[in-house]
Protein backbone atom coordinates (compact mmCIF):
# COMPACT_ATOMS: atom_id res chain seq x y z
CA UNK A 1 0.00 0.00 0.00
CA UNK A 2 1.01 3.60 -0.84
CA UNK A 3 1.48 6.56 1.17
CA UNK A 4 3.75 9.97 0.63
CA UNK A 5 7.33 8.93 0.73
CA UNK A 6 6.78 5.20 2.17
CA UNK A 7 5.14 2.16 0.20
CA UNK A 8 4.28 -1.45 1.97
CA UNK A 9 5.01 -4.48 0.29
CA UNK A 10 4.27 -8.18 1.70
CA UNK A 11 6.86 -9.46 3.91
CA UNK A 12 6.81 -12.58 2.28
CA UNK A 13 7.16 -11.68 -1.46
CA UNK A 14 9.77 -12.69 -3.26
CA UNK A 15 11.06 -13.38 -7.35
CA UNK A 16 8.31 -12.03 -9.59
CA UNK A 17 6.05 -11.18 -6.62
CA UNK A 18 8.60 -8.89 -5.26
CA UNK A 19 9.52 -7.83 -8.60
CA UNK A 20 5.79 -6.94 -9.56
CA UNK A 21 4.39 -5.45 -6.08
CA UNK A 22 7.66 -3.26 -5.91
CA UNK A 23 7.95 -1.92 -9.55
CA UNK A 24 3.90 -1.08 -9.39
CA UNK A 25 4.78 0.88 -5.47
CA UNK A 26 8.03 2.83 -7.44
CA UNK A 27 5.21 3.95 -9.21
CA UNK A 28 2.95 5.66 -6.80
CA UNK A 29 6.14 7.97 -5.60
CA UNK A 30 4.46 9.73 -9.02
CA UNK A 31 1.17 8.56 -9.21
CA UNK A 32 -0.57 10.19 -7.05
CA UNK A 33 2.34 11.51 -5.19
CA UNK A 34 3.93 14.06 -7.38
CA UNK A 35 1.54 14.43 -9.80
CA UNK A 36 -1.34 14.82 -7.57
CA UNK A 37 -4.66 13.50 -9.04
CA UNK A 38 -7.24 12.77 -6.72
CA UNK A 39 -7.30 8.52 -6.28
CA UNK A 40 -10.81 8.36 -4.19
CA UNK A 41 -12.77 10.12 -7.14
CA UNK A 42 -10.19 9.55 -10.04
CA UNK A 43 -8.52 6.06 -8.87
CA UNK A 44 -7.60 5.29 -12.78
CA UNK A 45 -5.42 7.81 -12.71
CA UNK A 46 -2.82 6.59 -10.49
CA UNK A 47 -3.58 2.76 -10.42
CA UNK A 48 -4.03 2.85 -14.09
CA UNK A 49 -0.92 4.94 -14.96
CA UNK A 50 1.23 2.81 -12.93
CA UNK A 51 -0.36 -0.56 -14.58
CA UNK A 52 0.96 1.20 -17.98
CA UNK A 53 4.03 2.29 -16.71
CA UNK A 54 4.70 -1.50 -15.61
CA UNK A 55 4.38 -3.11 -18.52
CA UNK A 56 6.96 -0.68 -19.98
CA UNK A 57 8.86 -1.16 -16.58
CA UNK A 58 8.73 -5.02 -16.70
CA UNK A 59 10.33 -5.11 -20.04
CA UNK A 60 12.87 -3.46 -19.22
CA UNK A 61 14.04 -4.85 -16.25
CA UNK A 62 16.89 -7.38 -16.53
CA UNK A 63 16.09 -8.13 -20.04
CA UNK A 64 12.46 -9.05 -19.06
CA UNK A 65 13.07 -11.54 -16.88
CA UNK A 66 9.88 -10.92 -15.26
CA UNK A 67 7.79 -9.40 -18.18
CA UNK A 68 5.01 -11.48 -20.26
CA UNK A 69 3.57 -10.36 -23.24
CA UNK A 70 -0.82 -9.40 -23.17
CA UNK A 71 -2.91 -10.01 -24.93
CA UNK A 72 -6.04 -7.00 -25.80
CA UNK A 73 -7.85 -9.66 -27.41
CA UNK A 74 -7.93 -12.03 -24.60
CA UNK A 75 -9.30 -9.30 -21.86
CA UNK A 76 -11.46 -8.12 -24.74
CA UNK A 77 -14.56 -10.36 -22.77
CA UNK A 78 -13.37 -7.97 -19.20
CA UNK A 79 -12.80 -4.70 -20.90
CA UNK A 80 -16.77 -4.95 -22.17
CA UNK A 81 -18.28 -3.92 -18.48
CA UNK A 82 -21.41 -2.03 -18.28
CA UNK A 83 -19.31 1.01 -16.44
CA UNK A 84 -17.25 3.32 -17.47
CA UNK A 85 -13.59 3.78 -16.15
CA UNK A 86 -14.81 6.80 -15.09
CA UNK A 87 -17.24 6.21 -12.90
CA UNK A 88 -16.07 6.67 -9.03
CA UNK A 89 -14.67 3.54 -6.96
CA UNK A 90 -17.35 3.51 -4.33
CA UNK A 91 -19.89 3.11 -7.18
CA UNK A 92 -18.39 0.19 -8.54
CA UNK A 93 -19.19 -3.00 -7.99
CA UNK A 94 -16.14 -4.45 -6.37
CA UNK A 95 -15.17 -7.58 -8.94
CA UNK A 96 -15.25 -4.66 -11.45
CA UNK A 97 -12.55 -2.57 -9.35
CA UNK A 98 -9.63 -4.27 -10.67
CA UNK A 99 -10.62 -3.70 -14.58
CA UNK A 100 -11.72 0.11 -14.51
CA UNK A 101 -8.99 1.41 -12.45
CA UNK A 102 -6.11 -0.89 -13.05
CA UNK A 103 -6.43 -3.12 -16.14
CA UNK A 104 -8.43 -1.33 -18.60
CA UNK A 105 -6.69 2.49 -18.20
CA UNK A 106 -3.31 1.19 -18.18
CA UNK A 107 -4.55 -1.05 -21.26
CA UNK A 108 -6.10 1.95 -23.09
CA UNK A 109 -2.52 3.38 -23.04
CA UNK A 110 -1.16 0.43 -24.36
CA UNK A 111 -3.45 1.35 -27.16
CA UNK A 112 -2.42 4.53 -27.69
CA UNK A 113 1.05 3.67 -27.95
CA UNK A 114 1.19 0.87 -29.85
CA UNK A 115 -1.58 1.77 -32.29
CA UNK A 116 -2.73 5.74 -32.67
CA UNK A 117 -0.14 7.97 -31.63
CA UNK A 118 3.09 6.03 -31.57
CA UNK A 119 5.65 5.03 -28.85
CA UNK A 120 7.95 8.11 -29.17
CA UNK A 121 4.83 10.34 -28.45
CA UNK A 122 3.11 9.00 -26.40
CA UNK A 123 6.93 9.22 -24.03
CA UNK A 124 7.48 12.16 -24.34
CA UNK A 125 3.37 12.84 -23.83
CA UNK A 126 3.76 11.15 -20.85
CA UNK A 127 6.52 12.95 -19.33
CA UNK A 128 5.12 16.55 -20.21
CA UNK A 129 1.97 15.22 -18.25
CA UNK A 130 4.46 15.12 -15.42
CA UNK A 131 5.98 17.82 -15.75
CA UNK A 132 3.28 19.92 -15.80
CA UNK A 133 0.94 18.64 -13.26
CA UNK A 134 3.84 17.89 -10.68
CA UNK A 135 2.72 19.19 -7.43
CA UNK A 136 -0.55 20.16 -8.76
CA UNK A 137 -4.24 18.54 -8.69
CA UNK A 138 -4.79 17.57 -12.13
CA UNK A 139 -8.50 16.13 -13.26
CA UNK A 140 -8.81 13.61 -15.83
CA UNK A 141 -9.40 16.55 -18.34
CA UNK A 142 -6.15 17.72 -17.86
CA UNK A 143 -4.55 14.63 -18.90
CA UNK A 144 -7.22 14.43 -21.97
CA UNK A 145 -5.80 18.04 -22.78
CA UNK A 146 -1.98 17.70 -21.91
CA UNK A 147 -1.68 14.19 -24.04
CA UNK A 148 -3.60 16.33 -26.82
CA UNK A 149 -1.10 19.15 -26.82
CA UNK A 150 1.83 17.10 -26.28
CA UNK A 151 1.16 14.71 -29.10
CA UNK A 152 -0.76 17.33 -31.41
CA UNK A 153 -3.39 14.83 -32.25
CA UNK A 154 -7.22 15.08 -31.41
CA UNK A 155 -8.26 12.71 -29.17
CA UNK A 156 -12.06 13.10 -28.24
CA UNK A 157 -12.89 9.68 -29.82
CA UNK A 158 -10.74 7.44 -28.13
CA UNK A 159 -11.28 9.17 -24.69
CA UNK A 160 -14.88 9.42 -24.87
CA UNK A 161 -14.90 5.71 -25.97
CA UNK A 162 -12.35 4.09 -23.45
CA UNK A 163 -12.65 5.95 -20.70
CA UNK A 164 -16.49 7.64 -20.62
CA UNK A 165 -18.75 5.54 -22.27
CA UNK A 166 -18.31 1.39 -22.60
CA UNK A 167 -17.92 1.80 -26.28
CA UNK A 168 -17.05 -1.57 -27.82
CA UNK A 169 -14.45 -2.69 -30.61
CA UNK A 170 -15.80 -5.22 -33.70
CA UNK A 171 -13.88 -5.16 -36.85
CA UNK A 172 -14.78 -7.15 -39.15
CA UNK A 173 -14.04 -8.40 -42.75
CA UNK A 174 -16.33 -8.33 -45.37
CA UNK A 175 -15.06 -9.45 -48.53
CA UNK A 176 -12.14 -10.01 -50.14
CA UNK A 177 -12.15 -10.80 -54.59
CA UNK A 178 -9.82 -10.61 -57.14
CA UNK A 179 -9.45 -6.99 -58.85
CA UNK A 180 -10.79 -7.55 -62.24
CA UNK A 181 -11.45 -11.39 -61.44
CA UNK A 182 -7.54 -12.17 -62.23
CA UNK A 183 -4.90 -13.50 -59.17
CA UNK A 184 -2.20 -11.38 -60.53
CA UNK A 185 -4.28 -8.23 -60.89
CA UNK A 186 -4.13 -8.00 -56.50
CA UNK A 187 -7.07 -7.94 -53.94
CA UNK A 188 -9.52 -5.89 -53.19
CA UNK A 189 -10.20 -5.69 -49.37
CA UNK A 190 -14.04 -4.70 -47.86
CA UNK A 191 -13.74 -3.76 -43.70
CA UNK A 192 -16.50 -2.95 -41.63
CA UNK A 193 -16.70 -1.28 -38.21
CA UNK A 194 -19.48 -2.81 -36.46
CA UNK A 195 -19.50 -1.58 -33.11
CA UNK A 196 -19.38 2.36 -32.06
CA UNK A 197 -15.66 2.38 -31.14
CA UNK A 198 -13.32 3.39 -34.01
CA UNK A 199 -9.47 2.25 -33.82
CA UNK A 200 -6.63 1.74 -36.14
CA UNK A 201 -7.01 -1.11 -38.39
CA UNK A 202 -4.06 -3.64 -38.77
CA UNK A 203 -4.57 -6.22 -41.53
CA UNK A 204 -1.86 -9.80 -42.12
CA UNK A 205 -2.03 -11.25 -45.83
CA UNK A 206 -0.62 -14.37 -46.68
CA UNK A 207 0.05 -15.45 -49.95
CA UNK A 208 1.09 -18.81 -51.59
CA UNK A 209 4.71 -19.43 -51.24
CA UNK A 210 5.09 -15.70 -49.80
CA UNK A 211 6.66 -14.02 -46.71
CA UNK A 212 3.26 -12.58 -44.53
CA UNK A 213 2.87 -9.26 -45.21
CA UNK A 214 0.87 -6.34 -42.62
CA UNK A 215 -1.15 -3.49 -43.50
CA UNK A 216 -1.68 -0.48 -41.62
CA UNK A 217 -4.61 2.15 -41.72
CA UNK A 218 -5.14 5.14 -39.92
CA UNK A 219 -8.50 5.65 -37.67
CA UNK A 220 -9.17 8.41 -40.23
CA UNK A 221 -10.51 5.67 -42.11
CA UNK A 222 -13.82 5.58 -40.53
CA UNK A 223 -14.76 9.13 -40.40
CA UNK A 224 -17.85 9.63 -42.43
CA UNK A 225 -18.98 5.55 -42.44
CA UNK A 226 -18.44 1.96 -40.91
CA UNK A 227 -17.06 0.79 -44.39
CA UNK A 228 -13.78 0.98 -46.13
CA UNK A 229 -12.51 -0.74 -49.01
CA UNK A 230 -9.31 -0.45 -50.46
CA UNK A 231 -6.92 -2.88 -52.69
CA UNK A 232 -3.67 -4.40 -52.37
CA UNK A 233 -1.14 -5.46 -54.88
CA UNK A 234 -0.99 -9.08 -54.24
CA UNK A 235 0.04 -11.38 -57.38
CA UNK A 236 -0.29 -14.49 -56.00
CA UNK A 237 -3.23 -16.83 -54.42
CA UNK A 238 -4.53 -15.36 -50.94
CA UNK A 239 -4.24 -18.10 -48.28
CA UNK A 240 -5.60 -15.75 -46.03
CA UNK A 241 -6.52 -12.30 -44.94
CA UNK A 242 -6.46 -11.54 -40.68
CA UNK A 243 -7.59 -8.72 -39.40
CA UNK A 244 -5.99 -7.68 -35.62
CA UNK A 245 -2.75 -10.42 -35.98
CA UNK A 246 -0.96 -8.83 -33.30
CA UNK A 247 -4.40 -8.66 -31.18
CA UNK A 248 -3.12 -5.74 -29.52
CA UNK A 249 -7.04 -4.53 -29.95
CA UNK A 250 -10.19 -6.29 -27.85
CA UNK A 251 -11.99 -6.95 -30.66
CA UNK A 252 -15.48 -8.70 -29.19
CA UNK A 253 -16.00 -10.60 -32.48
CA UNK A 254 -13.23 -12.82 -33.69
CA UNK A 255 -15.36 -15.06 -35.88
CA UNK A 256 -14.89 -11.96 -38.34
CA UNK A 257 -11.50 -11.60 -37.93
CA UNK A 258 -10.37 -13.57 -40.66
CA UNK A 259 -11.16 -14.51 -44.26
CA UNK A 260 -9.74 -17.89 -46.26
CA UNK A 261 -10.97 -18.35 -49.83
CA UNK A 262 -13.33 -21.65 -50.40
CA UNK A 263 -12.14 -24.72 -50.80
CA UNK A 264 -12.53 -26.28 -54.30
CA UNK A 265 -14.11 -29.51 -54.83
Amino acid sequence: MEYPGIVFCGADSKGEGLFGVTDHEFGHTWFPMIVGSNERKYAWMDEGFNTYINSLSAKAFNNGEYFSERSGQRMASFFSKTTPVMTEPDAMAEFDIGILAYYKPGYGLTMLRETVVGQEKMKFAMQEYIKRWAFKHPTPFDFFHTIEDATGEDLGWFWKSWFLETYKIDQGISSVKYANSKVEDGIVIKIENLEQMPMPVEIEIKEKDKPLKRVKLPVEIWQKKGEWTFSYPSTGEIEYVKLNPSEILPDINTKNNIWRPEKKN
